[in-house]
């Protein structure tokens, strides 16, 4: 429901959310949509948030703020991301007297000065929640100085420039339970959490932390959410000691560590660990002690992307890891994600590794290059209840019955983007499809002959919820929906078959090789439907955010904090967007590209072979490509990470590595001066 629009302004949006006594009102104005605004309009009485976010406000005071700080205001709720604030005054916030949340992040020219004393003036019985990300704030020693008497819960400081952390400065906030300083600058020797013992929740990932903070030490055993991800962490031989106090510990994240061997026992004393999280580790050789993930309590494991770790009998052999082990002592997970690594389901002692998890109720095998379900694996989790296949290789498959065996609680099957051309009632049993609440098999390119009748009659009938249905293709790109034969067509067809099954089957083979050979150009052709699907519209106005947005895959991350953002834009202050960083939490990630390519005066692709094969980044540059030939509305500026294989080349980078100016990087000193100068010449030039 929308509120009247004669009494919200034209550049704004007032809705509701919520129902009943949880309905709220909120009045959003985004200047990245329907052009700048330099004040902050009037609202409809009783708007409790307020998104006033991407304008330029320039100055904020009590007089900028009045339109929604009068007698009838009773906004809690305030967000000023981005809005060019260069001045604030000390008592800007005098009159916003039920105002518990603050985000003023993005608006990095205020003094931290001035920014400490404006909150000198904000209600000290009401304020809780502080939001301070990108704003390059450096030293925090006396920044919440005037925030005494106030109970803050809440302060973020994301993506600024801390170099010093001591717990001390915060002790005047006893009520203090969420704490985020990730993306700073912070040592393990300038980290001192005393002061802190109240924290439930902190997020210390993406500092360069090269050893485990002494949290029982400085008293910190209350935390029940812990971040360490992308840190400079080697080693986690002293976890179990440093984290012995922390028996209320109930998620743990550390991702993306160069870690060269997971001990034995290393979580085993967290007695609360509910989820435990080892995305895209970074080391070369990972070894995995045989009681590794040795917990009782562990429910949670997410075991993504280490590599390519491979659980192959060869692997087995050497030590690397112990099969019969590996979950023996976790047997109350719930929720295991395994994908992006290398499994090997035709070696009884890998599917037999499985066999303690008898609890087990949704399973991730994505990305594994599988190319079948495999048979007498799954009954070993009678309690399943989710199973995502998605990204294999999958093909057609008649033994159901094997497949499913035993199987009684599935209610959601995910198998899309696999190679599955038919389904068949030999494929899932009846019983397995009745108890079936979602099934996914989009972007499979089905075979629709009069085999397929069965799936197609199921797919009209079934109460089943099949994700993207109409968008489900035969291999003649003609849409499944659309495909309707009737029995008395089918018979018929069974004689013109038998009678051109020789002249087809010459036809299939020649097809065949033509298709493998031109591969890359169909796989481009995808992408480009894909996307032209999406409906993205662009944006009335463009008020740039940032100078270039940056399109990389998550195996190059590394070399674009530590080189190009280091370079770029710390040491030469050009506002890259960074989606692992300025990504929107909760926001569609589609959505998310566009809008802040839209908010880019150009995109620099980073490639590489990674790139080359990730479906994101070649779905961006297309995104940025149709922005460039049909809107003309930014530049683009590739950067050649690495020499990218013929076997992995696509229509996509090819064009540009033939047709474009390029940036090539390089270890040797004179031709890193050359790439860094061919990027600042472009950044400035735009």
């Amino acid at each position: 429901m929308v509120l009247s629009n004669t009494i919200c302004n034209n550049h704004c949006t007032c809705r509701h959310k919520g129902r009943g006594k949880n309905r709220i009102y909120v009045g959003t104005c985004d200047g990245s949509l329907k052009g700048e605004l330099t004040y902050i309009p009037k609202f409809p009485n009783g708007t409790s948030k307020v998104v006033f976010i991407n304008n330029g406000l320039q100055i904020l005071s009590r007089e900028s703020l009045g339109n929604i700080s009068s007698m009838h205001s009773h906004v809690t709720d305030l967000n000023l991301k981005y809005n060019k604030i260069k001045s604030i005054h000390n008592n800007a916030f005098s009159d916003m007297l039920w105002l518990c949340s603050l985000d003023i992040s993005g608006n990095d020219q205020i003094n931290s000065s001035d920014l400490a004393n404006s909150f000198n003036s904000l209600p000290k019985g009401y304020i809780n929640t502080l939001i301070l990300k990108s704003m390059k704030l450096k030293h925090i020693d006396d920044l919440f100085d005037g925030l005494k008497g106030c109970k803050i819960r809440t302060i973020t400081l994301t993506n600024n420039a801390i170099e010093t952390f001591n717990g001390k400065w915060f002790a005047q906030f006893q009520e203090l339970i969420i704490l985020d300083i990730n993306w700073n600058k912070i040592s393990t020797r300038n980290l001192k959490l005393k002061g802190l013992s109240g924290l439930r929740w902190l997020h210390l990932g993406d500092n360069p932390l090269s050893e485990i903070p002494a949290f029982c030490d400085d008293g910190l055993s209350k935390l029940t959410t812990l971040h360490l991800s992308h840190t400079q962490l080697r080693s986690l031989a002293e976890l179990k000691e440093k984290f012995r106090c922390l028996q209320s510990l109930k998620i743990l994240y550390l991702n993306e560590l160069e870690i060269h061997q997971l001990h034995n026992n290393t979580f085993s004393e967290l007695k609360s660990l509910k989820e435990l999280n080892l995305m895209n580790m970074q080391g070369h050789s990972l070894e995995i002690s045989p009681y590794a993930f040795n917990s009782s309590s562990l429910e949670q494991l997410s075991f993504y992307m280490t590599k390519r770790f491979l659980f192959l009998k060869w692997y087995a052999q050497k030590g690397i890891f112990v099969p019969q082990t590996l979950f023996s002592l976790c047997r109350n997970i719930i929720a295991l994600d395994l994908s992006h690594n290398v499994i090997d389901f035709r070696e009884n002692v890998i599917r037999d590794m499985f066999k303690p998890l008898k609890n087990l109720q949704r399973l991730f095998l994505e990305n594994l290059q599988i190319t079948y379900i495999p048979r007498y694996f799954l009954h070993h989790f009678p309690q399943l209840k989710k199973l995502s296949m998605a990204k294999n290789k999958i093909l057609p498959w008649t033994e159901g019955t094997l497949i499913f065996k035993d199987v009684k609680s599935l209610q959601e099957i995910n198998l899309e983007n696999n190679r599955i051309s038919m389904i068949s009632s030999k494929s899932i049993p009846s019983n397995v499809l009745d108890n079936l609440k979602t099934i996914d098999l989009s972007n499979n390119h089905f075979t629709c002959s009069c085999d397929l009748m069965w799936f197609r009659d199921w797919m009209k009938s079934t109460k089943v919820e099949i994700k993207n249905a109409k968008n489900y293709k035969c291999d003649n790109s003609e849409f499944l929906i659309n495909y309707n034969p009737t029995p008395e067509r089918c018979k018929n067809i069974v004689l013109i078959v038998a009678v051109s099954i020789g002249c087809l089957v010459g036809v299939i083979l020649f097809a065949t090789i033509i298709v493998y050979f031109c591969r890359w150009r169909i796989r481009f052709q995808l992408y480009s439907i894909r996307s032209r699907y999406r409906n993205y519209h662009q944006l009335k106005q463009n008020s740039s955010v940032y100078v270039a947005y940056v399109i990389y895959c998550y195996e190059d991350f590394k070399w674009v904090k530590d080189k190009l953002i280091k370079e770029i834009e710390i040491e030469h202050g050009f506002q890259l967007c960074i989606p692992h960083r300025d990504f929107e939490v909760g926001k569609v990630f589609a959505d998310n590209i566009v809008d802040h390519m839209n908010l880019s005066k150009t995109v620099i692709p980073v490639f590489s072979n990674n790139f080359s094969k990730n479906e994101w980044c070649l779905f961006q540059l297309d995104v940025a490509r149709s922005k460039l030939t049909k809107e003309g509305t930014l530049t683009i500026f590739p950067v050649m990470l690495e020499e990218v294989e013929f076997k992995n080349m696509n229509a996509a980078i090819y064009s540009f590595i033939k047709l474009s100016n390029y940036a090539a990087w390089s270890e040797d000193s004179n031709a890193k001066e050359l790439f860094w100068d061919k990027i600042k010449d472009h950044l400035k030039n735009i």
